[in-house]
């Protein structure tokens, strides 16, 4: 049994704090930003924090629109899958790997929107990308 809690402890003691960015959509029309949790695992990494998705296209009608959700990301060396969760729908993510992750966000309103952004460390350590 003690073995089992250091095991879970030095898990959640391994956790670091990155910073996310980048665009979705057809013309780029929604900024997202948020910080995440980095957790090592054995295939590569696991990122989960909230983020804000701010409208910046030319059609903000009534002004700046802005959703709160939640990401979750699974990230090899080669792929990134994962969700994006917010009060109104709940999105999958499938993307590329590589500087910056490029790929289809797929919602209950949209399939195959474009989704670009990148996952640096935390602003305390100068921006460094994550090892992968």
């Amino acid at each position: 049994m003690a073995a089992i809690l250091i095991c879970t402890g030095a898990s959640a003691a391994l956790a670091q704090s990155y910073s996310a960015s980048g665009q979705i959509g057809y013309l780029q029309e929604w900024e997202i930003k948020g910080n995440l949790a980095r957790t090592a695992t054995g295939t590569g990494a696991d990122y989960s924090g909230p983020v804000t998705l701010r409208h910046v296209g030319l059609c903000s009608v009534n002004g700046v629109e802005e959703k709160s959700g939640v990401m979750q990301l699974k990230v090899s060396p080669s792929r990134l899958e994962g969700t994006l969760a917010m009060d109104d729908d709940s999105c999958r993510i499938v993307a590329s790997a590589a500087s910056s992750y490029s790929g289809l966000l797929s919602c209950r309103n949209g399939q195959g929107v474009p989704i670009s952004f990148s996952i640096g460390e935390a602003a305390k350590d100068g921006g460094r990308p994550p090892a992968k």
